[in-house]
């Protein structure tokens, strides 16, 4: 599971039974269908973008795309909906590596983007950002720019991802995607012994999901 989807799910109504399956198998189907059909009377415009990300991370891309598309972004929209929307949709585009759409997405908003995530309310959720901005500048050949977000992602990771490892995998992530493929599978080989010698995730199913989303930036 993503960090931004993790702080996400906190603010969204979660009942017991889902609280129960993400402490058993993290952001499983399972989960996410029964969290779909709990919201599925009314779903708000953030139930449908935390769905969004859900579905990307287990890479269901069509129905990721599906609550993108119910959720229209204008001037008119609050400044939290709009930028994890732009978020959302770059992480779409990089899951179905559509690298120039992403672009054009952060190109347009890097400056609401970088302003919205440093502000002391979002904090917690600049490291998603930051990983997403580095990865699609990566994609683009920007790699001078890719690095930039990366060491925000890395100083941000200090405090907000005492596990160390959303960095290493974003490192990997950069690396694949730019064209450094022997240098990503160092990288990865890496990054899977730490997370496997890593002891002190707070869930069991922690360690094959970090494993998980390796192998999906790896492809």
């Amino acid at each position: 599971m993503s960090l931004m989807n993790k702080i996400l799910c906190k603010l969204a109504g979660i009942n017991e039974e889902l609280k129960q399956i993400y402490e058993e198998r993290g952001i499983c189907d399972e989960y996410i269908d029964k969290y779909r059909a709990l919201h599925s009377k009314k779903l708000q415009g953030m139930d449908c973008l935390i769905l969004a990300g859900m579905y990307t991370s287990r890479e269901r891309y069509s129905e990721s795309e599906e609550m993108l598309d119910r959720v229209k972004i204008n001037f008119m929209t609050d400044d939290t909906l709009k930028g994890v929307y732009y978020l959302e949709k770059m992480n779409l585009l990089i899951g179905l590596k559509k690298g120039e759409e992403a672009l054009d997405i952060f190109i347009k908003n890097q400056k609401f983007l970088d302003i919205f995530f440093s502000a002391p309310s979002q904090r917690s959720r600049a490291i998603a950002y930051y990983d997403t901005a580095a990865v699609v500048l990566a994609m683009n050949g920007r790699l001078e720019a890719a690095g930039y977000y990366y060491q925000l992602e890395q100083k941000s990771a200090e405090t907000y991802d005492i596990t160390g490892t959303y960095p290493r995998l974003t490192n990997v992530h950069m690396l694949k995607v730019a064209g450094n493929d022997a240098m990503a599978a160092e990288e990865a080989e890496k990054t899977r012994q730490y997370i496997e010698n890593y002891d002190s995730y707070k869930y069991a199913w922690q360690k094959a999901d970090f494993i998980r989303m390796l192998d999906i930036y790896m492809k």
